[in-house]
């Protein structure tokens, strides 16, 4: 693992978390100010209800590496399918009730990068974390708007909604578009190298990273995550198997950012797989029919909540 440091003042991860935690609140109150402190880098500050993150349509050329990911290499933490005690019969992978026990990474409360197997990510690791019980995860695919902008609004929402022990990777949904494989690779590395709750291992995509989120979740390492939102999405795909397939129920949703047909598509595909669905979905409260907007995106993540395979 190559690890780069991301809490020094000057650096974009550690930017004002006063301004995200300014709009958060504003969202939730439904009533936005004027002059959050550090408002920069907007779409438009007088209209637009969206965090810095939040991102438009995919353009031409907004596609990224679309190859299968890098292979294994001798040195990437080994996935966690090659380890025994996946292959039981009849078992979930991995195991229900269990952990990772993973081990050796150190915390990154204000997000380090890492360099993994030919991927890079944002890795964010709360100053509360502790190797001697499970921790939960959350893996995101940013939009156009990339990983560090992504990380940066993180640090400030999650910890608001009460999220504030999730060890979260994130990787640039642009330039892994379509290249779910990018994700896993990242949740193994932190598998490896953290003790994380194998019940509470969640997935979000963003818009551009609506592609490679729906290949991990979906089908890849469909029975991995116990939640997954599919936000702003601009693709469709299916659950590869069915709940009784897997042995547990999945949570979904999707948030339709002004596509409700494509969002609609998603969840009927969770629901014929017997996902489990919260009676809003897909979504329909604020900032829904928005791309990009501060709200729906508050209610994305918030949905992780309290999720588990169990």
């Amino acid at each position: 693992m190559v690890g780069t440091d991301r809490s020094g003042s000057g650096n974009a991860l550690a930017q004002p978390i006063g301004r995200i935690l300014c709009e958060a609140v504003a969202v939730l109150v439904a009533a936005l100010p004027t002059g959050c402190p550090g408002e920069v880098g907007r779409r438009d500050a007088g209209t637009d209800q969206a965090l810095t993150l939040l991102d438009g349509p995919v353009g031409p050329g907004a596609d990224g590496p679309a190859d299968n990911g890098p292979e294994h290499d001798g040195t990437t933490p080994k996935p966690d399918s090659l380890k025994p005690d996946v292959y039981k019969p009849g078992g979930v992978v991995p195991p229900l009730g269990g952990a990772s026990d993973g081990s050796g990474g150190q915390v990154a409360p204000s997000g380090t990068t890492v360099s993994q197997g030919g991927v890079t990510f944002n890795l964010v690791v709360p100053s509360s974390y502790q190797v001697s019980v499970s921790n939960p995860v959350l893996v995101i695919f940013s939009g156009v708007e990339g990983a560090d902008v992504m990380t940066q609004n993180m640090l400030g929402v999650a910890p608001y909604l009460g999220l504030g022990d999730l060890i979260i990777a994130v990787l640039d949904g642009q330039l892994y578009n379509g290249n779910g494989q990018a994700g896993a690779t990242a949740l193994d590395h932190v598998r490896a190298k953290y003790n994380v709750d194998n019940d509470r291992t969640y997935l979000l995509s963003e818009s551009a990273g609506t592609t490679a989120g729906l290949q991990l979740g979906l089908q890849l390492r469909q029975s991995y995550f116990a939640a997954f939102w599919a936000n702003d999405v601009n693709a469709t795909a299916s659950p590869a198997k069915t709940a009784a397939q897997l042995s547990f129920a999945p949570w979904g949703n999707a948030g339709p950012g002004g596509q409700l047909a494509t969002a609609t598509t998603i969840v009927n595909g969770m629901k014929a797989a017997g996902y489990r669905l919260p009676s809003d979905a897909p979504y329909s409260g604020p900032g829904s029919t928005t791309h990009g907007a501060t709200q729906q995106f508050m209610a994305a993540v918030s949905f992780f909540k309290g999720k588990s395979r169990q």
